[in-house]
This record gives C-alpha cells, structure tokens and sequence, in this order.
C-alpha cells in the first residue's frame, strides 16, 4: 500500500470529497484552540516567533472551556538529547505552514544512524522525492474534519443544537463561530457557557429594524436569553 504524502494536492482531494474549503476556516489562534497551542508551543520551543505573554493570557482565558480534559488529548513537542524530535496532536494546518506537511504528528529518525539506513532503503526503492520518509521516520496525515475543534465548530456553527429556526441560522458558519470566538463562547447577557447552554449569534441592532450579518452587530447569547429578548436591542 503506497504512503499517503499529505501535501496540499492530498488534503484539497480531501477537502473535495467532502464539499468543504480547501483549508480550515479557522486555522487561526483567534479562531482555534488547537492552532494556537500548536504555535504557542512551536514559539515556547523557539521553532517559531514567540507569543508575547499577554497574548498568552488572554487567548488561555479565552479558550479554557474548549480544553482538553486529558493531557494525552493535547497538542505536545517532544525533545530528545536537547534536538526537537517530534510533534503530536497539533494542528495540521501549522504543521504544514512550518514543517511542509498536513499531519498531526510529525516524528524524527532516532539518529543519524536511522536517517542513514532509511535513506539507503528509499534510495533503492526509488521513492519519491517528496516521500516524507526522507525525513521523518513517522508521519501521522491529517484533515482537519479530524480535529475535534473543527466537530465543536461544525456544530455550533451550524446552529444544530437549536430547537427553533430563525434568521441567525442563515449566518455564515464561520461569521457565527468569529462571533462566538471573540465573546469567549460566553453569553453576553447571563454569562454562561456550554455545554451548560446553547449559543447563537444575535444581533445588537435587530433584523426587524435593519440590522445587518455583520460581526460588528452581533453578539453571542444563549437560546433562552435571545428567545426571551425578542427584537428589542442588545446591549453594546
């Protein structure tokens, strides 16, 4: 069976297949818990620029609820003798954008010795030039509909969850995830969070009196304080 090289023809095939994006819609640190622990540890371990600390303390506040209840679940970089030597759970959209492949884990040859006698086996297998096995001893493809955050997005997004149709459901799913994103997936009114409540997007100014799908004119409340609000303004 040939490896699957999980470069960008691999993952848009996938994306095709299943009538989505060629990328994630929220590879982003302001849009993704993953994402941004996956920079925030590529940074931490000077592979990349570092976050700053106030960064880190407001995006760790923000993403809190979408956390991984086991530390096994979490996105990890392993060293070995002082090299980096591996990357797991990450994100593959960051795992492309700074070592080249889709892939949620990313493992290097235990030394050289290893690197050697992999190379001397591709060499005579004539393996592809692109074939990571070149450099990595194991690579883990991965789309992101495999990331547990982009389930959390698909279904928030989506407005599933809701027992009553109205005009937010029409909203753009990403538009709908920004806006619950920036609010801390907290509603503006009661303060509340899932899995406690149910989230929608709602408008400061109302549709009925011309408000737009804007992101600037909406906000995050739970079902039952947008319910029981009806038409009347949100609070700015």
């Amino acid at each position: 069976m040939k490896n699957i090289v999980p470069d960008f023809d691999w993952y848009s095939s996938q994306s095709a297949k299943a009538k989505l994006p060629k990328r994630c819609p929220i590879a982003s640190a302001e849009l993704c818990p993953r994402y941004y622990a996956s920079i925030w540890l590529l940074g931490n371990a000077s592979i990349t620029t570092k976050i700053s600390d106030e960064d880190k303390a407001r995006l760790d506040k923000k993403w809190a609820s979408l956390k991984p209840t086991i530390a096994e679940e979490e996105p990890g970089i392993a060293h070995a003798d002082g090299k980096f030597s591996s990357v797991s759970n990450f994100c593959p959209e960051v795992s492309k954008n700074i070592f080249g492949l889709f892939a949620s884990g990313l493992y290097r040859y235990a030394d050289e010795i290893d690197s050697g006698l992999a190379a001397e086996r591709l060499a005579k297998e004539s393996a592809d030039s692109n074939d990571p096995q070149w450099h990595w001893a194991g690579v883990t493809p991965c789309h992101y509909t495999e990331c547990r955050e982009y389930s959390i997005f698909s279904e928030l997004s989506s407005g599933k969850k809701s027992k009553m149709k109205s005009a937010r459901t029409a909203l753009n799913p990403k538009l709908r995830w920004q806006v619950f994103a920036r609010d801390s997936f907290t509603c503006c009114y009661c303060g509340k969070r899932p899995p406690d409540v149910i989230l929608e997007a709602d408008h400061k100014i109302s549709v009925a009196q011309g408000g737009k799908d804007e992101l600037e004119n909406l906000i995050t409340a739970c079902l039952e304080c947008n319910r029981g609000k009806g038409s009347s303004n949100a609070p700015s």
